[in-house]
């Protein structure tokens, strides 16, 4: 059997999904399993100029990309059909896949149009990584969609879909990040997680505020920012600095608490690990309903805007071991509750015409 998964780089999310997809896969004999970035294949001599151009409007204009990304949830739509069509003919061709999986919106509506244009029946399943759903995420030729909540479920649910085609699994992360219900400690190990671009909003603030408290210990993720990275050690010595790592799972699962943006991802690797999650500043759309998640399933904290009484609300937040405690375990109910999240289990109805056939306009 050959699977695709089709994602993209905008952001790490949408490929540590893929990867940790991949990962549960690969244990099944008989399986070949292949990560596809969509915009290469498809825009092979703009797709730098498209992830630069992404990039760039998230750090430097959160407001414009806020905006286009609410103008696109009203008029989502596939461009140059054909021209695209071509472009996956040759995927197919190559790969002769048995199940296209999709976990970046741009790649369930250009498998969905190849569907109608070329009358392929191919199952497609589309894993969304964060906990809002828009329209780009939705197309009318997915045989199942796999969601973070109840609540992600229930919007899809309100935009058309039928139930049956809908699965709670939480967003798939590598099986290193789980970890059972952490002893109660200190509450003194701080992890910094600037996701992806190695940056979250009002970093100096936060870094300000965190040298000052006593008897932690803080550890910042830069990532790939060689400047951020730079700076820290430079002004704030006391700070542990990691650049690029493949190892954040042992940093999470040794933290006590976890400061980030409530990205999609790092908010379900985040549960996994059971390391309680204290969220600043969410900006941009996705975030803003990861933020709500969290608040709502009481797994974290979240600061929507820096002040100078985050030290206090920090200082605070890790004192309260019994509050902590309390995210602890409901992360591992939240853990307990979601569906079986390998594909595997839902293709047989989709390859059956159990699942997909039905033409659902959304």
């Amino acid at each position: 059997m050959n699977i695709i998964i089709l994602t993209g780089r905008f952001g790490m999310g949408h490929v540590k999904c893929a990867e940790a997809i991949r990962e549960g896969l690969q244990s099944q004999d008989g399986v070949k399993v292949y990560i596809l970035d969509i915009i290469d294949w498809i825009f092979p001599k703009a797709s730098k100029t498209i992830y630069g151009s992404f990039s760039l409007m998230v750090s430097k204009a959160p407001r414009i990309f806020n905006y286009l990304n609410l103008a696109a949830d009203k008029h989502s739509v596939v461009p140059l059909k054909s021209a695209m069509a071509r472009k996956i003919d040759k995927i197919m061709d190559e790969y002769r896949p048995d199940l296209i999986i999709s976990s970046v919106p741009v790649s369930g509506k250009y498998i969905s149009a190849y569907k109608d244009l070329r009358k392929n029946d191919v199952p497609l399943f589309t894993y969304i990584t964060d906990i809002t759903v828009h329209d780009e995420w939705m197309a009318n030729n997915t045989n199942r969609y796999f969601v973070g909540s109840q609540s992600a479920k229930e919007e899809l649910m309100w935009r058309g879909v039928p139930e049956e085609k809908i699965s709670v699994t939480g967003v798939p992360v590598k099986k290193a990040f789980s970890a059972d219900i952490k002893e109660d400690g200190e509450n003194n190990k701080l992890l910094i997680m600037g996701g992806g671009f190695g940056m979250i909003p009002g970093m100096d603030v936060l870094l300000s505020t965190v040298s000052e408290l006593k008897g932690v210990k803080t550890t910042l993720i830069a990532g790939k920012n060689a400047k951020l990275a730079a700076m820290v050690k430079e002004t704030y010595p006391g700070i542990e600095v990691i650049g690029y790592t493949d190892k954040v799972n042992e940093f999470m699962r040794d933290a006590d608490v976890v400061i980030t943006k409530p990205g999609g991802i790092t908010t379900f690797e985040a549960i996994a690990s059971k390391t309680p999650i204290f969220a600043l500043q969410p900006f941009l759309e996705q975030e803003k309903g990861n933020a709500r998640f969290i608040e709502e399933s009481g797994v974290g904290k979240v600061v929507y805007e820096l002040s100078e009484n985050t030290a206090r609300d920090l200082k605070a937040f890790l004192e309260n071991k019994a509050e902590i405690s309390r995210m602890k375990e409901n992360m591992a109910a939240l853990t307990a509750s979601f569906e079986e999240d390998n594909p595997l289990r839902y293709l047989k109805g989709a390859s059956d015409g159990q699942e997909g056939k039905a033409h659902v306009e959304y």
